[in-house]
């Protein structure tokens, strides 16, 4: 009974000694995971980003759209223009607008043909866009914002038109429907885990602009645990731009995109992300039965046969 109550002693301890370990690397394992697919998905927006602004860039060195900016009045490049920027966007359905305007933002040409020859911006807020396009002098994304006509999601993305001498006399520009960047991020998500939301957040702002539930996009982030870890990222002295906290039920990992100063949340309840512990843990506790079990059984025997064995002797010596 001793060295049974001993073994069992042992191996709780045994039992909680490893118990706490694995616990503490799984955690880890699991969260360091949840980051990395938060910085994936990153990636995957920043790419999408890149790819809009190629697209615009092309667009923009088109000789159709400098000489209609040379020659705003002539009929004959309008329609050039017109006819090219149609066809540059044919095929691609995730724009809602392509277009060339001049610096009152008075539009030429236009995928859509009730906006053209409109002017859209009022005399200073063409000018603070003016100003903007001939600072970045490239292709630029502003962010993802609403747009006022659809309410939908969109990217803005511009770029200076120049002349054969390289001064900028215009500007392309093309809005993307960040739907299509949602449907990216759906199509990569793991099977094996299913439970996993995600978010895209303007930090500045702190409004969503896009969320796997549709409707939170464009609305105001409640979550200031979140717009703090985000904003304290600002200052750039933190060694990761990684960061995860634990929100009711729910574990978040966020990646920030210092850059833009966004942040891209990964979100997951907590029985799904260490539900795998409890399994380990499950298992733990059967091998040190097990163990304890042979090992107080292993005794047991043993002391019964050593037992037999020095009653045996008593008698020999006894007869002798």
């Amino acid at each position: 009974m001793i060295i049974g109550l001993v073994e069992i002693v042992a191996m709780m301890l045994l039992f909680l000694v490893m118990n706490r370990s694995l616990t503490n690397i799984l955690e880890v394992k699991a969260i360091h995971d949840m980051n990395v697919i938060a910085h994936d998905r990153a990636q995957i927006v920043e790419t999408y980003i890149a790819d809009c602004v190629d697209f615009l860039n092309g667009y923009a060195k088109a000789s159709e759209n400098r000489e209609v900016l040379e020659h705003p009045e002539d009929p004959s490049f309008i329609q050039a223009s017109r006819e090219y920027t149609n066809l540059y966007a044919e095929g691609y359905t995730d724009i809602e607008g392509l277009y060339v305007a001049q610096w009152d933002t008075y539009v030429l040409a236009h995928t859509n043909p009730d906006s053209v020859d409109q002017t859209f911006r009022d005399a200073e807020s063409a000018r603070a866009l003016e100003e903007m396009i001939r600072l970045e002098g490239k292709p630029f994304c502003t962010g993802i914002v609403q747009a006022p006509v659809t309410k939908k999601m969109v990217i803005p993305v511009y770029a200076p038109i120049n002349n054969k001498a390289g001064e900028p006399i215009g500007f392309a520009g093309a809005a993307f429907y960040s739907d299509m960047l949602v449907d990216t991020l759906n199509a990569v998500n793991d099977e094996k885990m299913p439970g996993v939301g995600y978010s895209l957040i303007n930090v500045a702002t702190g409004v969503y602009i896009f969320d796997d539930d549709p409707s939170l996009a464009g609305t105001e982030c409640r979550d200031r645990e979140l717009l703090n870890h985000a904003s304290g990222l600002r200052s750039g002295n933190a060694d990761s731009n990684s960061f995860s906290y634990s929100y009711g039920d729910k574990v978040m990992c966020c990646y920030y995109m210092p850059d833009r100063d966004w942040v891209f949340v990964v979100r997951d309840t907590k029985a799904d992300i260490f539900g795998v512990i409890n399994t380990v843990r499950i298992w733990l506790v059967i091998i040190c039965l097990v163990i304890t079990v042979l090992m107080v059984v292993i005794c047991m025997v043993s002391v019964n046969r050593a037992d037999e064995a020095y009653g045996g002797d008593q008698q020999s010596d006894r007869a002798a």
